[in-house]
């Protein structure tokens, strides 16, 4: 008798959870969005960490100095080697450099970007 009691139940579930399957399928699209909106975030929003901080023609100290960046520049990432990264700033920063100037700079020296809650 339990067994056939337990087979019901069984069956049972397994109806309801078919059930709650299709609507969570429907849920998806949203899921989706989320997952778009979270994508655009990526590294195009980080920033200068420390003032005085120095932009490189090369990664490494023994690259050129082009100038110097100061705490808040707005930077976006372009790839990254080792503990340098290559950047772009996205306005003019407070050191004077022009908007869209690329150069090196050490890792440590960025805020990495925030994507929110």
């Amino acid at each position: 008798m339990r067994r056939i009691s337990l087979a019901l139940t069984t069956a049972a579930l397994i109806g309801t959870t078919a059930a709650l399957a299709a609507p969570a399928a429907q849920a998806a699209p949203a899921t989706t969005a989320t997952a778009v909106s979270a994508k655009a975030c990526h590294a195009d929003n980080a920033m200068i960490y420390s003032d005085g901080t120095r932009l490189r023609s090369k990664a490494g100290t023994s690259g050129a100095v082009l100038g110097q960046l100061y705490f808040g520049d707005p930077i976006r990432i372009l790839r990254s080697s080792g503990g340098w990264d290559y950047v772009q700033l996205k306005s003019k920063s407070k050191g004077g450099l022009s908007k869209g100037t690329r150069g090196w700079v050490s890792h440590k020296n960025i805020i990495p970007p925030f994507c929110g809650m």
